[in-house]
């Protein structure tokens, strides 16, 4: 099975962020892995859904 890769813009309306917010993520690293094909990021669906899962906060009962 091949991965889905979504565009910065794509990926950033999936979890509800602006695109400049995960280009300033991006940038300082801390956001969440992507490859860069030609001068454009790509960002894995599965990547960016556990890198989100990691960032849930809350209590765990």
């Amino acid at each position: 099975m091949s991965e889905t890769f979504l565009s910065r813009r794509k990926i950033a309306s999936r979890g509800g962020f602006s695109p400049n917010t995960l280009k300033n993520y991006a940038e300082r690293g801390i956001g969440p892995e992507f490859v860069k094909v030609g001068g454009s990021c790509r960002y894995s669906v599965a990547a960016f859904d556990a890198w989100l899962a990691q960032h849930k906060v809350g209590a765990a009962q």
